[in-house]
């Protein structure tokens, strides 16, 4: 599979909320104790899957950005207990429009999101212990909080 590229990912999100979004390739880092958010795709038509590993502070920038909350409301937002339905459904939809630039080869599906790494399940869940691809990008958005954003997949046999 091919992978994402930091050119793409950045040109793509600052497209989609307005904003500068800057993708930077990195090494893979410890943990951290930041709360991460999964999104989980399948690649069609190869049924293969794809990961994306999130800061959930990341995840939230975009979606606030996109809703047109500011940094402050975001962090806000984010602290509640549920997550309220506006910043879960702008979540999706970054997801789900990312899937376009995560891949090069077939066309990623976004499936779900989950915010629990023992919910990845399936291939997706393989590729959290063993991936056959990583991608590890640091990420900053103009004004708001960066983060880590990572992409895991699977190897597309033709």
């Amino acid at each position: 599979m091919t992978e994402p590229t930091a050119f793409a990912l950045s040109k793509h999100l600052s497209d989609l909320i307005g904003r500068k979004v800057s993708f930077s390739v990195t090494t893979a880092s410890p943990e951290s104790k930041i709360k991460q958010i999964y999104g989980i795709y399948t690649v069609l038509p190869y049924e293969t899957a794809v990961l994306v590993k999130t800061d959930l502070p990341l995840l939230g920038s975009l979606a606030g950005v996109l809703v047109g909350l500011p940094d402050s409301a975001v962090k806000e937002h984010l602290a509640a207990t549920p997550m309220d339905e506006l910043m879960r459904d702008a979540m999706h939809e970054v997801l789900n429009v990312t899937s376009t630039v995560i891949s090069k080869e077939g066309r990623p599906v976004f499936k779900r999101m989950v915010s629990d790494a023992t919910l990845v399940d399936g291939a997706a869940g393989k590729l959290l212990v063993k991936p056959d691809h990583r991608s590890y990008f640091n990420v900053t958005v103009d004004g708001y909080q960066g983060g880590k954003f990572n992409v895991f997949s699977q190897f597309i046999s033709r």
